[in-house]
């Protein structure tokens, strides 16, 4: 699904279909799934202000229609859907231009209605939050004003809408796609140098392999994806190494492989596992490159890449969820102007697309479209051009 590019492309240009688009540009949020299969957008940053306003995503007729805004303006927050349908946001940076917050809200799907709740003990931008397999969400790390990574982990019970401490984590962390629940209940970080797991049932932090992972790398705005299998692809960030790179952790065994790197290097881009057990990554930024359009596919079976048809609007920091029926909802996020944007794409399975060589294109030279929305370096042509 992409094509390098600097700014967004023209509506004819990729092969994903457009849906409606949001009714307010919105960067700086986490999107997150309904039990129902619609999509909340929470807040965010609309370019010029903080939100408060939030939008619902009908996965059936493709229409964004407004619902209650939040009690507290807010952007680099954290959001997760609960068991009982509700949804908790966490955190983020409020309306003003120097701040963060501890405040907590929850969504009730069936009235639309916010209802503000008790705040962490940690005021906390872009924290991990994930849901553990008792019901309860963990919420890990995140950065202070000065944006560096805060070491400390709590848990909110939706029963008694409460925040306990959790035990310390070796490392600070930080990042909304940074962590992944493991069939086994343990959760997964993996942001800095140093990932971790940690065992709810024994409140307790432990290594998780080696540091720097099989890439050897620190990582910050990349992916971590749980496959089918129950490992996890790690994608992406921000170094150069961690940019070219993709690793799986094995939770049997507690250690990293790399794998075949992406066909682009990219950081602050999505991910997300497709019906049938692939892994869709798409957009993100590379310095090389600027914004991007490309998406690949990861196979786990084989453990290689492929292209697939490019988005229509380059596009980093973009929501990226699976809807029912496989297709999945691509929204937001921002341009290399650094402008949010409200138009959002959906990715229709089966839409793959097998990338051309340069063999193929016989007397073909210099850099030439690929057919899937990238690029082939077909060597030099006649007279150095």
């Amino acid at each position: 699904m992409f094509s390098c590019s600097s700014g967004p492309a023209s509506d004819e240009a990729g092969s994903g279909p457009l849906a409606q688009a949001l009714g307010t540009p919105r960067r700086l949020l986490p999107f997150v799934q309904l039990k129902d299969g619609r999509v909340l957008a929470a807040g965010g940053h609309d370019g010029n202000r903080t939100l408060s306003s939030c939008e619902l995503f009908d996965p059936v007729s493709g229409v964004w229609s407004a619902t209650g805004s939040l009690k507290v303006a807010r952007r680099n927050h954290a959001a997760v859907t609960l068991v009982d349908g509700r949804v908790l946001v966490a955190g983020g940076s409020p309306q003003q231009l120097v701040g963060m917050l501890a405040s907590a809200e929850l969504y009730e799907p069936s009235t639309g209605e916010w209802t503000q709740v008790a705040p962490m003990s940690v005021p906390r931008i872009d924290p991990t939050a994930v849901l553990l397999t008792d019901g309860r969400v963990l919420v890990v790390g995140g950065s202070d004003l000065d944006r560096r990574q805060l070491r400390s982990a709590e848990v909110f019970d939706p029963a008694t809408g409460t925040w306990t401490p959790a035990e310390t984590p070796g490392w600070g962390h930080g990042g909304a796609q940074a962590a992944a629940v493991l069939k086994d209940g343990r959760v997964l970080v993996v942001s800095g140098l140093q990932a971790e797991l940690f065992d709810p049932a024994s409140g307790l932090w432990t290594k998780a392999g080696w540091a720097g992972g099989a890439a050897g790398t620190h990582r910050s705005g990349h992916t971590v994806t749980r496959l089918l299998d129950g490992r996890v692809l790690v994608v992406g960030g921000s170094t150069s190494r961690a940019a070219e790179t993709a690793e799986v952790f094995d939770p049997a065994t507690e250690t990293w492989t790399l794998v075949a790197p992406p066909h682009m290097p990219r950081e602050n881009h999505g991910a997300v596992v497709t019906l049938d057990g692939a892994v869709l990554v798409v957009g993100g930024y590379h310095f090389s490159s600027g914004t991007l359009a490309e998406a690949e596919r990861f196979e786990p079976a084989t453990g290689s890449w492929s292209l697939v048809t490019a988005l229509r609007v380059p596009r980093r920091g973009a929501g990226v969820v699976p809807l029912p029926g496989g297709e999945v909802l691509l929204v937001g996020g921002f341009n290399d102007a650094g402008s949010a944007l409200a138009n959002t794409e959906r990715y229709l399975p089966g839409s793959h697309c097998v990338p051309s060589t340069c063999a193929d294109q016989h007397g073909t030279c210099g850099v030439v479209p690929d057919g899937c929305g990238g690029l082939l370096e077909c060597g030099p042509c006649d007279g150095g051009e």
